[in-house]
């Protein structure tokens, strides 16, 4: 920068020293001396060839832009004075002694003029002309010396700040690069970012949509799974109710069953419940995975857990003459758990080890330590080669077929002992030698009660959340327990738990933490009295008239409603409730449900008569002719229905007193049926507005306009105050 100023600032210089010889040479041409033309002439010559061999020596080196200038100078007004001996010029070699100490160096002016203040002295007399030598000297030092000091003064401080700010400049162009340098970097950041971005959200996408597919994998192997056990159930109830009714009531049959029949007849019926439990473990997998099985947790001791488990088992063991050893520790050992989940696993452990055991015998062991409770079931068994340990809790993973040949199994209950228990937190382990038996055990953290339960009533939690499975609870307090089934298939959001009475209500509060208690208007009373005592921890009450067999029977005007699939204890408590019997018509589309029910009928009234029919215009017209006692009727059938076949027979006067019960697997009447009652909601804390108003907006979402007000009672929906 400084280099480039001195240049500039030397041609601006030489320019002007151009211009000034030839403005001379011009003066000289018109004056009164023409022969002072020539040396005008000459002198700007002079100048010019100075300029052009420093315009040269300039393109190769720069930095001796300022010196060709003052030799240049120095050198024209050299000829001027030589050519013209005209000693004024003398004078003038202040302006090169000045540009020189002023900006070259300081010291460079003072030398400069010592140079030409010797030359002027040794110069001879012709070139002053007339005027005096002394004086003419004296003039041109007293020039000289002060444009070498005028040059030093200023020179000082200026080529302070000159290279001050030369060294500002080349700082802020230091900075500035560095900027630039910077604004790259993060130029190519924010491109590497939006990169970055773009491939997390393609990531996200991509995340989101194998989730998705997961979901849909999930619940379709949940809806595989209930579909096909529902399937599996009807004909295999109908094989288990057959073989019950031959095994346990062969009378019902009309002639004595041949002997030999009754070990086939047994193994069928075996089968047919193990096989039936086979689809119980395959739907309690299904509802683990999915995470539909909330834990009914409760305060227990390990120790009676594990007593009772053996004691279950004892009999199965004892008649193989195999030993059976209880080791329990002398204190109980407290747990929060659902106590009917752990014993299903424990059970599972000892009915393997009972199986697969020939000689010796099964050494149960409970110990307890500080954070922790651990039980083993220890066997005398062929025992399993390690390398097939790690598959042993695979779901239907067995070690070879002899073994499942030979003992039975399914390969499920280790893997959903697997599942229960960690559940909880726990794990579940095995270990064992070939020839030399094996150790199956679990362990389970010890935590005698939640935190909630130890402090008392907590706020209202309207998720329960066990060991990662979140699941929305209701309690619903009723004496029927099979009005929680039948909420059950309508609330799959929900996981529905039965109680019936206000003890078990306020403990599966404790337990479960609900979204809320339902109950009607029966039991309204007692549920509120509870609330104001503190003892439901501020959950909701929701008191509306509930779904129950005894209602639907009501409402349908039939003696009895039964869901399929219908045990003989069911029926015939049914129909103990009705007078003596002489004949009866089963209604139903499906023949071996037919004969299923007319053998249990047969059983409680062997000399009544059985009439069949196969839909409900055949129903009715048996119903007409024949005029029976009882009508078994199922409610889906081809044709007219039994809601149809039900509204026939009550506009009929003559039938309008016959018995009827309703057996039905389908949710058709509870469509049709229509309960009358109050609905209330009952809370203890405030709610605030956007509350009340979604709770409003749920309820008016499920009512239709009337067109009729008489047709239909008003519903009405209130907030019970608590004092």
């Amino acid at each position: 920068m400084i280099r480039n100023l001195r240049t500039m600032t030397t041609w601006r210089l030489l320019i002007i020293s151009l211009l000034a010889a030839w403005l001379w040479m011009i003066s000289s041409l018109f004056g009164q001396a023409p022969e002072m033309s020539g040396r005008a002439l000459a002198v700007l010559s002079a100048l010019l060839i100075g300029t052009l061999v420093s315009y040269e020596i300039t393109r190769i080196a720069p930095r001796w832009t300022m010196a060709c200038f003052v030799v240049n100078i120095t050198c024209a007004i050299t000829v001027a004075l030589t050519s013209t001996s005209n000693h004024e010029f003398a004078y003038l070699y202040g302006i090169p002694i000045l540009v020189a100490g002023a900006f070259i160096h300081p010291w460079l002016g003072f030398a400069l003029a010592a140079l030409l203040n010797i030359l002027l002295a040794a110069a001879p007399l012709s070139l002053f002309s007339n005027a005096g030598r002394d004086s003419v000297l004296a003039v041109a030092f007293l020039i000289s010396g002060a444009a070498a000091l005028l040059a030093w003064a200023f020179a000082r401080d200026f080529h302070t700040v000159v290279d001050w700010m030369y060294q500002s400049y080349m700082l802020a162009d230091e900075r500035t690069r560095e900027a630039r340098e910077h604004r790259a970097r993060l130029h190519e950041t924010l491109r590497s970012l939006d990169l970055a971005y773009y491939r997390l959200q393609r990531t996200n996408e991509a995340l989101n949509w194998a989730r998705w597919q997961a979901e849909e994998a999930r619940q379709a192997k949940a809806r595989f799974a209930a579909n096909v056990s529902h399937e599996l159930r009807t004909p295999l109830n109908l094989i288990i109710g057959f073989s019950e009714m031959m095994v346990i009531a062969p009378e019902s049959y009309g002639e004595p069953m041949p002997q030999v029949y009754r070990g086939d007849l047994n193994a069928i019926y075996r089968n047919a419940k193990h096989l039936s439990n086979l689809i119980d473990d395959v739907l309690d997998l299904s509802q683990i995975d999915a995470y539909r099985m909330p834990l009914n947790r409760e305060k227990g001791d390990l120790r009676q857990i594990v007593a009772e488990s053996v004691n279950m088992i004892r009999g199965m063991v004892e008649a193989k003459q195999l030993a059976l050893n209880l080791e329990l520790p002398s204190q109980p050992v407290p747990l929060f758990v659902d106590i009917t989940r752990i014993r299903q696993a424990l059970l599972n452990l000892l009915n393997n080890a009972a199986r697969y055991t020939e000689t010796g015998g099964i050494t149960v062991r409970l110990t307890a330590g500080v954070d922790k409770a651990e039980v083993t079931v220890t066997d005398t068994g062929a025992g399993i080669d390690p390398e097939e340990l790690e598959r042993l809790f695979e779901e239907f993973y067995q070690v070879n077929d002899s073994i499942r040949r030979e003992h039975g199994g399914t390969g499920l209950g280790l893997a959903i002992s697997k599942r229960f228990v960690e559940l909880h937190g726990g794990r579940i382990w095995a270990k064992s030698a070939v020839r030399r038996g094996s150790t199956f055990g679990f362990w389970l953290p010890i935590d005698p009660l939640p935190r909630q339960l130890r402090q008392g009533p907590a706020p209202i939690r309207r998720i329960v959340d066990v060991e990662g499975v979140r699941e929305r609870v209701l309690v619903v307090l009723h004496d029927d327990v099979a009005t929680a089934a039948m909420l059950q298939r309508r609330l799959d959001a929900y996981a529905v738990k039965a109680v019936q009475s206000v003890d078990e209500m306020v403990q599966a509060t404790a337990r479960l933490r609900p979204t809320a208690i339902l109950t009607d208007a029966k039991r309204r009373e007692e549920a509120e009295a509870a609330m104001k005592a503190g003892l439901c921890g501020g959950i909701p009450l929701i008191s509306c008239p509930l779904p129950s067999p005894p209602k639907m029977a009501k409402q349908l005007q039939t003696a009895d409603y039964l869901l399929k699939p219908v045990t003989r204890n069911a029926l015939q408590q049914a129909l103990s409730r009705l007078p003596v019997l002489s004949k009866v018509l089963i209604a139903d589309d499906d023949p071996a449900m037919v004969r299923l029910l007319a053998r249990m009928v047969q059983n409680e009234y062997a000399e009544a008569r059985i009439l069949q029919a196969r839909n409900g215009l055949s129903a009715l017209q048996i119903v007409r002719r024949q005029q029976p006692d009882l009508l078994l009727l199922d409610l889906k059938m081809p044709g007219l229905d039994g809601l149809g076949v039900l509204e026939q027979l009550r506009a009929e006067p003559q039938l309008a007193g016959m018995s009827v019960i309703i057996i039905t697997a389908t949710e058709l009447a509870e469509q049709a049926v229509q309960l009358s009652g109050e609905l209330t909601v009952t809370v203890r804390q405030p709610l605030t507005n956007s509350e009340w108003l979604k709770m409003l907006q749920g309820v008016t979402a499920a009512l239709s306009p009337l067109l009729d007000q008489d047709e239909a009672s008003a519903s009405t929906f209130s907030r019970t105050p608590l004092g």
